[in-house]
């Protein structure tokens, strides 16, 4: 196997058996990265030599016990990394080298991480989209706002990667790439040095190829932080395993359409009931659930409260640099401006009752199986995919992992989305790991 196919069990084995070298491996991934990022165009910041000087920093000794021992990693431009520009995916922030690294990247590079580049992403993770072209098909999009990350994983740039998801900004450019895609648990991993675009809804997540990699990298970066108030919200939330432990048993799932489902293609809806009807076959008990009539307003409050908190959370940027941000953008914030502090409080509440609705179906059974996407990723880099089929489960806090399933009629990956209860990550991808391993579909890399 190529170094730059190797998932990360793979990496720690080879680093430790001494027939891998860390020098050796960036060396490999230099190498890939030259000869595509040129049409990909993943990073926004990539120097090889600062990557290669990391890595002769981590060349042995008792640093090869660390759990992301010789790992690059591709951060997301929107996340504070010490010493190396980080700009938002504005002009605006077209100078900005921050002087502190967010909690995240320290964490990171403290259990033996390297930061390989920071990755595209659209203009402060919303609409307005990057660079980046999809690896399977130069001519769509990977996806927003995550792009860069999901990107380089797909090529084969890095094993991993990290983004965040306010809506659907880790789950649906996973599907799109044809990786896997892993959103925690609300407050599972810290948001300090990460530009906010909404308090109440953001996460940070990661991108990789297995499910057992974004269960490894994720289970690295969680815990508490105190500059991020939300880490203390998961309080009770039991550690990941690493490696993940096997479910043991075949899950019980509840198949949920919801009240958006007439917008995903026929491909979509093909390939996830012969995904269903694979993991019943396999022996997954499975029943169709339907949403109550009330979730039918449920995208209408999920936009509500991103739209207020950006507003308030903008204000003083767009005070002093309104001209230089998109139309979409400023249509956002005036549309959040108008939002009264007491009708953000309903929809708080109307966000508490979806949640408790969610969660008493749990107690039937171990994680609901959706779809993570409309259908393939679309044509052209302006439109960046629609995020209906996440943001529920993100305005809910929920677990939730995409992995892929097929590809659709112009050969563009299509994925399966697997949601957890909250606070239940382990079982989450426990779930998600035994659909992987029954589905049993491997996109390998774009590229090669």
């Amino acid at each position: 196997m190529q170094p730059h196919a190797l998932g990360l069990r793979a990496l720690h084995a080879a680093y430790r058996e001494a027939r891998l070298t860390v020098q050796d491996y960036i060396q490999a991934l230099n190498g890939r990265i030259a000869a595509l990022e040129p049409r990909i165009q993943a990073f926004e910041w990539f120097e090889p030599a600062r990557a290669m000087a990391e890595a002769e920093e981590r060349s042995g000794g008792i640093l090869k016990d660390l759990p992301l021992f010789g790992v690059p990693v591709g951060v997301k431009d929107i996340i504070a990394t010490r010493g190396i520009p980080t700009r938002m995916g504005s002009r605006i922030f077209a100078n900005h080298v921050p002087g502190r690294s967010a909690g995240l990247v320290r964490r990171l590079e403290a259990l033996g991480g390297i930061v390989m580049g920071k990755t595209v992403t659209t203009e402060f993770a919303f609409r307005h989209p990057g660079k980046t072209h999809n690896p399977w098909n130069l001519a769509h999009t990977p996806g927003g706002s995550s792009s860069g990350s999901a990107a380089a994983v797909a090529a084969g740039f890095v094993p991993v990667a990290i983004g965040t998801q306010t809506l659907g900004s880790v789950i649906r450019p996973a599907a799109y790439c044809g990786i896997v895609g892993y959103k925690p648990s609300f407050g599972a991993i810290s948001r300090d040095g990460v530009f906010p675009f909404s308090k109440t809804l953001d996460h940070v997540g990661v991108f990789a190829r297995s499910v057992e990699d974004a269960a490894w990298l994720g289970a690295c970066l969680m815990g508490l932080d105190p500059r991020d108030e939300a880490t203390g919200i998961r309080a009770g939330m039991r550690s990941l395993s690493v490696p993940l432990v096997s479910l043991g048993h075949a899950p019980r799932l509840a198949v949920v359409k919801t009240p958006k489902w007439s917008l995903a293609s026929a491909a979509q809806q093909a390939n996830f009931a012969e995904a269903v009807a694979n993991l019943k076959d396999a022996g997954a008990l499975v029943r169709e659930v339907p949403l109550p009539p009330a979730f039918n307003e449920a995208w209408n409050v999920v936009g509500a409260i991103m739209d207020y908190d950006a507003a308030r959370g903008f204000a003083s940027l767009e005070s002093r640099h309104r001209l230089q941000l998109s139309p979409a953008l400023t249509e956002l914030l005036d549309r959040g401006k108008r939002i009264t502090p007491e009708q953000h409080a309903r929809n708080l509440a109307r966000r508490d009752e979806y949640r408790r609705w969610l969660d008493g179906l749990y107690d039937g059974c171990d994680a609901i199986a959706t779809i993570a996407a409309a259908g393939e990723a679309p044509a052209g880099l302006a439109n960046t995919g629609d995020a209906v089929f996440c943001s529920l489960w993100s305005m809910a806090g929920l677990p939730a992992i995409t992995m892929p399933t097929g590809r659709g009629p112009r050969g563009l990956p299509l994925g399966l989305q697997v949601v957890g209860r909250y606070r239940e990550d382990e079982r989450t991808l426990q779930v998600a790991a035994w659909c992987e391993a029954v589905l049993g579909v491997r996109m390998g890399l774009a590229g090669d």
